[in-house]
């Protein structure tokens, strides 16, 4: 079978980089479409628009709290590079956007409170919420901007959250490669993938504890720069490379679930993810990693979470991981569904 790892074209990260590496952007195309929401325009985007334009661009903005049908922005097609500035939903509708006019794709984010940057990846649901599986897009971004000092200015606990989302990436790699499945892109992953996903675990477990006392006290320390880097830069190739597992096969199950309401964030459902796959595959490194994300102060139980499962809903959440594993999220050999749910009454 063939082995495959994709990549962004070029990553920089540093402090200042959304003004000293702007050159990077104008070089994929002098129409831009800044992709961004009301907060952070306000925060960051003006002034990245003012610059962008001091170096000849052109640059409409589209702000995505507004709603604009995307179909209507490609059609227009007056753009050469989309640049997503900002969180999630900024960063999967400028990827969207860029693959579907056939334009370069430029991802600033301004937290690590996730991997998404990197990957040419997102979560897909149909009406009814319930998940579809990946979809997956030409191309990884041309190029990721991380400004470290932006990054550094975000609340902690989007550092902590990204943590928690780098952490499920050696342990899903790992069940991938050790079950001989395929990866996000159905192809094998390669010896790099697990390598890095391997690198992003023993950095976090390292830095983590460290970056985020050090931001806490208004120190731009090495580990902190350490920590943004795992979250982002080895957590998205490790994942989209290695494949992703149990952990996120959770949170995409009990997000499609229309019932539960669930609002708390990506990083914080996968970490109980976590602690899940880690107790239905029996690992020895389930007491570490309870304690490591105890003493980063997230949620350890689905009662942290916010969520009471009823035996219905605990049946059908354990139904919607095992069928996961068919649509990108392959789980350890043997899993049951009574595993499943033995593994849900602990978290309770």
């Amino acid at each position: 079978m063939i082995r495959s790892f994709r990549s962004p074209q070029k990553y920089l990260q540093g402090p200042g980089v959304f003004r000293s590496a702007l050159a990077e952007v104008r070089r994929l195309g002098t129409k831009g479409l800044l992709v961004t929401d009301g907060f952070v325009y306000q925060l960051v985007g003006q002034e990245l628009e003012q610059a962008l334009q001091d170096l000849g661009m052109e640059i409409q903005v589209l702000l995505v709290d507004e709603s604009v049908p995307l179909e209507d922005l490609v059609s227009k097609g007056t753009c050469e590079v989309v640049i997503a500035l900002g969180g999630g939903r900024a960063i999967d509708i400028g990827k969207t956007l860029a693959a579907r006019g056939g334009w370069r794709c430029a991802v600033l984010p301004t937290s690590a409170a996730t991997d998404a940057p990197t990957s040419s990846i997102s979560v897909t649901y149909d009406s009814n919420g319930t998940f579809l599986g990946y979809e997956h897009y030409p191309f990884n971004p041309d190029l990721v901007l991380v400004d470290s000092q932006v990054i550094f200015h975000a609340p902690g606990k989007f550092l902590a959250q990204g943590i928690a989302d780098g952490l499920c990436t050696y342990v899903e790699a790992t069940t991938v490669w050790e079950q001989k499945e395929q990866g996000l892109n159905n192809q094998r992953p390669t010896i790099a993938a697990l390598a890095l996903a391997k690198a992003c675990q023993d950095t976090l477990l390292a830095d983590g504890r460290q970056a985020i006392q050090d931001q806490a006290k208004g120190v731009h320390s090495q580990a902190f720069e350490n920590v943004v880097e795992a979250n982002i830069l080895l957590s998205g190739l490790g994942f989209e490379n290695g494949g992703l597992s149990l952990a996120h096969a959770f949170h995409n199950t009990l997000l499609g679930d229309r019932s539960l309401s669930v609002s708390r964030s990506h990083g914080e459902i996968v970490g109980v993810g976590l602690l899940l796959q880690l107790l239905v595959e029996e690992s020895e490194e389930f007491s570490t990693y309870r304690e490591f994300l105890a003493e980063i102060k997230l949620p350890l139980t689905l009662e942290a979470l916010g969520v009471t499962l009823t035996p219905t809903q605990a049946e059908s959440l354990a139904q919607g991981i095992l069928a996961a594993a068919t649509k990108g999220n392959p789980l350890k050999a043997g899993i049951t569904k009574a595993d499943l749910l033995a593994g849900l009454a602990t978290l309770a």
